[in-house]
């Protein structure tokens, strides 16, 4: 059981991570804002500011859980073959996005009995494409690590530590304007929020994967949690006083803040 629960917890990190860096950089590079409201796609597709994209981050993590439970039944055969990541990105683009049983957007069925403009087909497929094959590739280690299996670990562990983040950066944010009393989309109508929210994740990621290198030192121990705060609680609330964001409070330095502890909780456990 503990070996099946390390593997779906690697296969929803995995899909987290690569479903969020992904998003990020196709939606502004393809500009999503403008793409949702294209011909019939407005019909289609919810606001790119509304509450959708707040709880994005929730949604991918319970989708992560049910993904790394389906993969379970090709643990022990597709996984472990030779290229398997690409056997294994084949499946999810051959089934689960061009030949979808139902008629969604990249898929012979959308593009055949949708009004959804061809250009919202085209500018849809490289983000899912993309993001399944590097998904793919991290689930199956096709991708050699030029690392010892002790650094390896800390980066998984890093990982894991970024999404707490991430889901921490969104629920924080969520409940501040709860609290406020302000629409809960606040937050998501400004797109540079968006690129804020992913120099954040990358500090954290950067500075746990240095911290872990060396050990969890004590002497390094108080430096590593205050980048973390910094990144996730002062960083965020800075910006949105900058931008003049309603969202500017001081009280996000205790609403973005509680993810620090839950980091602290969780690299307690952890031993390399």
């Amino acid at each position: 059981m503990r070996v099946k629960m390390k593997f779906i917890s690697k296969v929803t990190v995995a899909h987290f991570v690569t479903y969020f860096i992904c998003g990020v950089l196709f939606s502004k590079l393809f500009n999503y804002e403008t793409l949702f409201k294209l011909g019939n796609a407005k019909y289609f597709m919810r606001d790119f500011y509304g509450v959708s994209s707040l709880l994005g981050p929730f949604v991918q993590i319970i989708r992560g859980l049910l993904i790394g439970c389906i993969l379970l039944l090709l643990k022990d055969n597709l996984l472990k073959e030779n290229r398997a990541g690409l056997k294994l990105w084949l499946v999810f683009a051959g089934l689960g996005i061009i030949c979808a049983p139902s008629a969604a957007p990249v898929s012979i069925e959308g593009i055949v009995y949708t009004q959804l403009p061809l250009e919202f087909h085209l500018r849809g497929a490289p983000e899912i494409l993309v993001q399944t094959l590097l998904f793919s590739l991290w689930v199956t280690h096709d991708f050699k690590w030029k690392l010892k299996w002790k650094v390896s670990g800390q980066i998984k562990t890093a990982a894991i530590v970024t999404a707490v983040s991430g889901m921490g950066f969104s629920l924080g944010g969520a409940l501040l304007a709860l609290v406020l009393k302000i629409d809960i989309t606040e937050g998501t109508s400004d797109p540079f929020a968006f690129l804020v929210m992913l120099a954040a994740m990358i500090i954290v990621f950067l500075a746990t994967a240095w911290y872990l290198r060396h050990g969890k030192e004590k002497r390094f121990t108080l430096a590593y949690y205050l980048v973390c705060y910094f990144a996730i609680a002062i960083l965020p609330m800075a910006y949105n006083y900058l931008s003049d964001s309603a969202l500017k409070s001081p009280l996000s330095l205790v609403f973005s803040g509680w993810p620090v502890i839950v980091i602290g909780a969780y690299l307690s456990k952890q031993t390399f």
